[in-house]
């Protein structure tokens, strides 16, 4: 069981042939393998730091004891859920969202996970393969999104870095070009 206390961390599922999706971003104050903690069963999801952080670690025994010393169980019941939910929308979103509104909204979420005491928070120290990836999505396929972001002025784009320049543009993107078809579009 770890702690975020700050950095940025992904969750990530793999297939045995290295293929991989992005299932979450944490940052400070989430907890990570809380759900092993419950039901004992291996965890499904590895977690990588997207940027260097700090993280505390906690045996799954000593958590359980401290969630039914101090009387959390409630609190993180309902965390618990909180997570669930959010992973059956972002199931949604991609299988339904076009590649700029899951591109947005991946973004959004890193920023937004970053925490208020983060010294850059609209930086995303992630390469193009790596957004890419964490849509199950090959770099092509996000390329032409990101060079018009770029000539908008929306981003910055450095090596192996990405830069929001205009949060609130993006922001709006997450919403405002979304495929009720299915259809996953690069539009």
């Amino acid at each position: 069981m770890l702690l975020c206390l700050s950095g940025r961390l992904k969750v990530v599922y793999a297939e045995p042939d290295g293929r991989e999706v992005m299932l979450a971003v944490r940052g400070p104050g989430d907890v990570i393998g809380e759900f092993s903690s419950r039901d004992g069963l291996p965890r499904s999801a590895t977690v990588q730091a997207i940027e260097p952080g700090v993280t505390s670690k906690l045996a799954d025994r000593r958590f359980t004891e401290l969630v039914e010393t101090l009387g959390l169980r409630a609190q993180l019941d309902g965390y618990i859920m909180g997570k669930l939910r959010a992973s059956a929308a972002h199931a949604w979103q991609l299988a339904h969202h076009t590649t700029t509104a899951r591109l947005a909204d991946l973004i959004a979420t890193l920023i937004d996970a970053a925490g208020p005491d983060h010294p850059a928070p609209t930086t995303i120290a992630m390469s193009q393969e790596e957004l890419a990836a964490a849509l199950g999505l090959v770099r092509s396929a996000i390329t032409p999104v990101l060079a018009r972001w770029k000539s908008s002025g929306l981003i910055r784009i450095s090596r192996g870095k990405l830069h929001i320049t205009d949060f609130g543009a993006l922001r709006r993107l997450r919403s405002a070009d979304v495929s009720t078809s299915g259809q996953n579009s690069a539009r």
